[in-house]
């Protein structure tokens, strides 16, 4: 089966609500035309992202900055970041690096970490010409499609960052039976 890219760029970022769940799907649309591809990513990797894009920079490399770094220390260079299947529901991807002799090869990537390598750096991003297919086709044309077809209308609601945390369950660290120490004691 042979391969055909398409170039698409970010064009948005969603912030929804389904049961009362968050569900953070970015939408990556056709450089030169109208169809999209919508892929959920987690809360992390939408922190990264939209930290990315504003353009904040850590003053310790996170994980995303660590890969430039051995990149850039073994003077390879990352070329494209490609969204090559769609199984079930999950995207799969890769990262198209040029090592120091001109040798390309291609390292498999969750479609969001490369999505933030390509952003940090702007790098091109490209889909596959069957995951177009396999989504549906989209349109930026018909913004309806781009929702998730379970989500009821009154659900679909962008939500405010403060609002995450207070939706997030207190985290259980496996802890039971350790509350009273001084019933361990005795």
């Amino acid at each position: 089966m042979s391969e055909h890219y398409i170039e698409v760029e970010l064009r948005e970022i969603r912030i929804m609500k389904n049961a009362g769940e968050p569900l953070f799907p970015i939408v990556l649309v056709e450089k030169d035309g109208k169809r999209a591809v919508q892929i959920f990513i987690g809360p992390f990797e939408l922190s990264v992202l939209d930290s990315t894009l504003d353009g904040h920079v850590s003053p310790r490399p996170m994980t995303h900055d660590l890969i430039f770094n051995i990149l850039d220390d073994l003077g390879a260079t990352l070329r494209r970041v490609l969204v090559v299947k769609l199984e079930g529901n999950t995207f799969y991807g890769a990262l198209e690096i040029q090592e120091r002799d001109g040798t390309i090869v291609r390292v498999d990537a969750r479609p969001s970490d490369s999505i933030i390598l390509a952003t940090k750096r702007n790098i091109p991003i490209f889909v596959e010409e069957q995951v177009f297919a396999a989504t549906g086709n989209l349109t930026v044309e018909n913004e309806d499609e781009l929702e998730p077809d379970d989500v009821p209308p009154e659900e679909d609601e962008p939500l405010e960052f403060d609002d995450l945390g207070e939706q997030a369950d207190e985290p259980d660290f496996g802890n039971e039976g350790f509350d009273d120490e001084e019933e361990e004691d005795k």
